[in-house]
């Protein structure tokens, strides 16, 4: 894992192309094939879970309560790529949590023109909820970018299924060398490396 798998892939796509002495070219080459194969599917295995603690509100005689989460907050969300859900979150589950819904900016309103209540919403980097109680915690269920920075790489892919990356590493350093024929032979293997990838999900 780590550093000793990033190793691992940069030393297999050195032999693989010959190529050692293209060390700049290579590292990038990794580190894109390792985002390519994380961002072309939402992988159950990238979600991590943020438990927030929220501010203590005051009623304003709304039967509503509303929070905002700031997305850019590194420490509450390190490598954060997209929300997958929110729900209420308490140390001891009840059973009751609620189940916080997606909604758009523009489908707030239901239609008796009330606006609808559980949900959060998102613009840009700021999540805001709308809840019919006040809470405490908040889990928030989010997809996060792989680590691909070599003394730290991290990657369930490249754990699993090192050869898919590393054979995308390779057509990548392949085209970046004119070496089309060999670019085009293993860049044709990424769709079937991403269908063994989906079917660990299913």
């Amino acid at each position: 894992m780590s550093a000793a798998t990033y190793a691992a892939i940069v030393a297999d796509v050195y032999s693989l192309t010959a190529r050692p002495d293209l060390v700049a070219e290579t590292a990038i080459a990794v580190r894109k094939a390792t985002m390519k194969f994380h961002l072309a599917e939402t992988f159950k295995n990238d979600i991590s879970i943020a438990i927030v603690t929220l501010p203590v509100l005051s009623s304003n005689g709304d039967v509503s309560f509303r929070y905002t989460l700031d997305l850019t907050n590194t420490a509450t969300y390190p490598f954060y790529r997209k929300v997958a859900y929110i729900k209420e979150y308490n140390a001891i589950p009840t059973g009751q949590e609620i189940q916080f819904k997606e909604k758009d900016i523009t489908s707030l309103l239901d239609n008796y023109q009330l606006e609808d209540i559980n949900y959060w919403t998102q613009q840009s980097m700021q999540v805001s909820l709308r809840c019919n109680k006040v809470l405490t915690q908040l889990a928030v269920g989010y997809y996060r970018y792989p680590d691909v920075t070599p003394i730290t790489y991290t990657s369930w892919i490249a754990d699993q299924y090192q050869d898919a990356i590393t054979e995308e590493a390779c057509a990548a350093v392949f085209k970046a060398i004119g070496k089309d024929s060999e670019y085009q032979r293993l860049a044709a293997n990424f769709v079937d490396n991403l269908h063994l990838l989906q079917m660990t999900q299913i």
